[in-house]
């Protein structure tokens, strides 16, 4: 929420500032940059939440176990991108760490590409955990049964 926050007042100041013709060339990358903060951080809280990408035609067609089995098929799919996003988002901001924002020299770039492999990170561990909750699941149907 902050995020969309900062991307909103953002947006506003660049809006009075061309209004009254004051050049603030800054708010267009605090504004862009903030605004991908805001997306790659809600997906992350999308997977956390289940309501990540999904074939959804499938999911009406599987019924207890097989659900489950979907559900880690699906988690296998996403980890095939969540863990190279993290690695090579660690190597893209040691890379672009000493490059500079345009308009705010003394703001690095890497800040900007840190979203990369924190929400990569972040993804892998809630995925993960959906993973075991649902051998968990399984497993106590299979004895049960």
């Amino acid at each position: 929420m902050i995020l969309l926050t900062v991307f909103f007042l953002a947006i506003l100041a660049q809006i009075a500032a061309r209004y009254m013709a004051i050049p603030l060339l800054w708010t267009e990358e605090l504004a862009n940059y903030s605004f991908i903060w805001a997306v790659f951080m809600g997906a992350s809280v999308m997977v956390h939440y289940k309501a990540h990408f999904a074939f959804t035609f499938l999911i009406e067609k599987f019924r207890g176990r097989s659900s489950l089995v979907y559900d880690v098929v699906i988690c296998a799919i996403l980890l095939s991108f969540t863990v190279p996003m993290t690695l090579y988002g660690v190597t893209i901001v040691s890379e672009f760490w000493d490059y500079n924002w345009i308009t705010l020299t003394w703001v690095k770039m890497g800040y900007t590409w840190m979203c990369l492999p924190i929400m990569g990170a972040t993804m892998t561990l809630y995925i993960v955990e959906h993973v075991v909750e649902d051998i968990r699941t399984l497993l106590r149907r299979e004895a049960v049964a």
